[in-house]
C-alpha cells in the first residue's frame, strides 16, 4: 500500500492518501481512499483492470518499476504475445512492437503488475522472470 498526501476535497486540508494494487480471483485490482481527520468527508474509489495513469505513477514512485523477461523467447514469443495484448488490452501494433524486444525485457510496470502478467504466463505454460530495476 503506498500512502501519498493530497487535499480533501471538501476542507481543503492537507490528508493522508492510501492507494493500492492487488490481484484478487485472478484479476488486477486498485483502490484509492480517504478519511478526512478534519471533516470527516470520505472518498472510496477502486476498480478492475489497470490504474489510471496518475494513480499508477504513485506506485512507481513509491515501489519503484519492474520488469518482465520471457525465458527461451524463441519458443514462447507468439503465446506470450498474446497473453500479454490480452492482459493489457493492446492493439495488433502495439503486440508486435513487443515481438520486436524480444529477448529483451517486454514490459515495465509496477510489482503487482509485472507479477501478475508473470503469473498469467505461467498459465499458459509461458516461463517468465521479473526485475526489479530499482
Amino acid at each position: 500500500m503506498v500512502k501519498t498526501e493530497d487535499y480533501c476535497d471538501e476542507c481543503k486540508k492537507k490528508i493522508n492518501i492510501s492507494v493500492q494494487q492487488t490481484v484478487m480471483n485472478q484479476r488486477l485490482r486498485w483502490s484509492i481512499s480517504y478519511i478526512c481527520p478534519f471533516c470527516s468527508s470520505m472518498i472510496e474509489s477502486d476498480d478492475i483492470g489497470f490504474p489510471p495513469d496518475d494513480i499508477r505513477q504513485l506506485i512507481l514512485a513509491e515501489e519503484g518499476e519492474y520488469q518482465l523477461f520471457i525465458k527461451q523467447p524463441e519458443l514462447n514469443k507468439v503465446k506470450a504475445v498474446k497473453v500479454l495484448r490480452d492482459a493489457l488490452e493492446i492493439s495488433i501494433t502495439e503486440a508486435s512492437n513487443i515481438l520486436k524486444l524480444f529477448p529483451k525485457p517486454i514490459v515495465n510496470g509496477t510489482k503487482i503488475e509485472i507479477f501478475y502478467l508473470q503469473k498469467l504466463l505461467e498459465c499458459e505454460g509461458i516461463e517468465a522472470e521479473v526485475c526489479s530495476l530499482g
